[in-house]
């Protein structure tokens, strides 16, 4: 009998390997995966799998502190959460629930001792279930089943994978939250499937790609008219958000340059008009509709304009927008802006499109334009596969999916040969990137190889989530001399209770580990956070553990935000939402506090020679000086003269505020 299996023994076989590569070294050479494995088997384990079957396909996405609200999701049809189309699954079979549950234990034991060795080589999943599953069909492949996709009312009950994990299996399967990594116990008919998760499809339930004529425009009696794609015709893109919205910005200016197009500052002039937007707040929101209005009615007086809104308003809302304002010519989400000339064309045809399906995203033929001839932005990785209960990212920008090492290579060499001196990679979750690749990468090499382009002087990055955080990537920043010593590392608060209703991954302690280990290999590298007050159910006990936190690390820059709550987000279902006014004073203590911290870790550096790259000249005094940021990313005022602008300088500091430095002219580097 399988359960009489000496498990122990299985593990007492395994251990040894284990342990010998958590004492061997890692060289960036190494292949690895960012993913601890102890996030891997850290998910809610089902120990009734008949009851999880029964349960609302709803009710398992929901935290504990929102399960009143799983009514309301599954009877309001205007909230459509994102779904998961199909997983990649591995499994192991047992025949009773008892074997089933002494593996998985077995599993959690081992990892312990294996969950701050990152080599990709070290899989007890695998080792497991290829020594023990009762599945022939599976188990000389390490447990793999392969893609399975969620069942539907015409969807077969024979798939590919259906003899070895069957119909039942997938319909409790599709039940759960779904994340790569996670572990699920599940029954069948052929017995209990401990199941693994190694990777997701998404599928948002929003509206995705629609096409129609034209619509007559409210009281004018005329067609909504838009501009012909010609050389002659000028175009204008404003952006709002975040970095990453700078670089999709920067992408679609690729597009059109390669047609010919040419860019105008003055929206005025415009016969193309782009808003690339941002909902991460609702004021965010609410400023999209605001700049739309003038161009809207621009339109109804019959201005041939064409109006294209993308980003992650365009994602989130889709054919809503054009409900509410029937001007817009093409609504795109932030997945489709390598096809906006495609999408021009059609326009010119008649159409009016909305594009926000989910869709691989594959690399650009035309070069972005540079907003800014020596630092860049290089997008690594795209989407994201984290669910926080605030955040809208996934439902705006997808699954995650990490670009080939070799095109962020050549993309970084030829901004290199084109003088670039700065690139900053770019993430939603940048610690995840390579996980999807085949074979498996990770962040810290890929760091090792952005180092090696010539004339890259300089490589930044963000984001970097604490829940995957890589002790090689503080490693890395250590000994890679262009990586510059700075972590942006988002705690988001500082409450236990809090970080799990934000569904976060990690607590206080366990941030403040990684901190200490920055502060013990990089003792001069600076640390930057974000911060949420007010999020629901906060009491005042939770936020002053913010406010410890902050205390604990000493922040070299803090970006502080009140909650707002976010459509297709579990958080903004809670009846616990903190009154405005609370909300407002817990951010002022939040500020007050970064602003001591802020001018604290400032002063540190009065007495030093700083290596700046210089930006350009001062906004506050551009006859006399410029500025720059030096390696931790403090800006860096000095005397100086414009034709310094993209080169390497030094600079005496001997001055500090809050947020910059003031310094004197050293030496030139070049």
């Amino acid at each position: 009998m399988r359960e009489h299996f000496s498990l122990t023994l299985l593990l007492l076989l395994l251990l040894p390997s284990a342990i010998s590569f958590l004492l061997s070294p890692h060289p960036l050479s190494r292949t690895i995966v960012s993913t601890p494995l102890a996030r891997s088997l850290s998910s809610t384990t089902t120990s009734n799998p008949s009851a999880a079957s029964s349960s609302t396909p709803h009710s398992s996405i929901i935290p504990t502190v929102y399960k009143n609200q799983t009514k309301y999701l599954v009877e309001n049809t205007s909230y459509t959460p994102t779904s998961i189309s199909s997983v990649y699954v591995r499994h192991c079979l047992m025949q009773t629930l008892s074997a089933a549950e002494d593996v998985l234990s077995q599993i959690r034991k081992l990892s312990s001792y294996t969950s701050d060795c990152e080599d990709v080589s070290i899989d007890p999943f695998g080792d497991v279930t290829s020594l023990i599953s009762d599945c022939e069909g599976s188990k000389e492949k390490r447990g793999d089943v392969g893609w399975i996709d969620r069942p539907s009312s015409s969807s077969s009950s024979s798939y590919p994978g259906s003899s070895i994990f069957p119909p039942s299996a997938r319909s409790t399967l599709f039940t759960h939250r779904l994340k790569p990594g996670d572990i699920h116990l599940i029954k069948s008919p052929l017995g209990y499937h401990l199941t693994k998760v190694s990777d997701v499809t998404l599928k948002p339930d929003f509206p995705n790609t629609y096409i129609g004529p034209k619509p007559k425009l409210k009281g004018s009696g005329i067609t909504s008219s838009s501009s012909p794609l010609n050389s002659s015709k000028k175009y204008s893109i404003l952006t709002a958000g975040c970095q990453m919205n700078v670089a999709d910005s920067e992408r679609l200016e690729g597009q059109l340059h390669s047609s010919g197009i040419i860019k105008t500052d003055e929206i005025k002039n415009a016969d193309i008009v782009i808003l690339n937007t941002c909902s991460i707040r609702d004021l965010a929101q609410s400023r999209v509709y605001d700049t739309l209005g003038p161009i809207a009615r621009k339109k109804r007086e019959g201005a041939k304009i064409t109006l294209v809104v993308t980003g992650c308003v365009a994602q989130q809302e889709g054919q809503n927008l054009l409900k509410r304002i029937p001007e817009i010519d093409l609504v795109m989400g932030p997945q489709h802006v390598n096809r906006l000339n495609d999408l021009l064309e059609s326009i010119e045809l008649g159409h009016q499109i909305v594009s926000t399906e989910s869709t691989v995203i594959s690399e650009d033929i035309s070069k972005p334009v540079r907003g800014d001839k020596y630092r860049a932005w290089v997008n690594v990785i795209f989407g994201c596969n984290e669910h926080c209960s605030y955040c809208v990212v996934p439902n705006t920008r997808g699954v995650e999916q990490s670009r080939n090492v070799e095109h962020i290579f050549e993309e970084c060499r030829g901004l290199g040969e084109g003088g670039v001196k700065e690139v900053t990679l770019l993430g939603q979750n940048i610690d995840a990137y390579g996980r999807d690749l085949n074979p498996k990468g990770n962040f810290a090499d890929l760091l090792g190889v952005v180092n090696k382009v010539e004339g890259i002087e300089r490589v930044r990055y963000v984001t970097s989530h604490p829940r995957y955080f890589s002790d090689r990537v503080i490693e890395a920043v250590r000994d890679l001399p262009k990586v510059c010593e700075q972590f942006h590392l988002p705690p988001q608060a500082g409450g236990n209770e809090v970080l799990k209703n934000m569904r976060r991954g990690y607590t206080f302690e366990s941030y403040m580990k990684i901190v200490n280990k920055i502060r013990e290999k990089c003792p001069d590298a600076s640390i930057t956070g974000d911060i949420i007050v007010g999020f629901p159910g906060e009491t005042e006990e939770e936020f002053q553990r913010t406010l410890d936190l902050m205390e604990a690390v000493h922040y070299d820059n803090l970006n502080s935000f009140a909650y707002s709550p976010r459509p297709f987000t579990d958080a903004a279902l809670s009846d616990a939402q903190i009154p405005e006014e609370v909300k407002a004073e817990r951010l002022k203590r939040v500020q007050n506090l970064s602003v001591i911290h802020g001018l604290e870790r400032s002063q540190r550096y009065v007495g030093r020679t700083e290596e700046v790259l210089v930006e350009g000249p001062n906004p506050k005094n551009a006859q006399e000086e410029v500025f720059g940021r030096n390696r931790q990313g403090r800006h860096v005022f000095f005397k100086g003269d414009i034709d310094l602008v993209g080169k390497l300088v030094d600079v005496k500091i001997e001055g500090a505020r809050t947020w910059s430095l003031m310094g004197t002219l050293v030496d030139v580097m070049g």
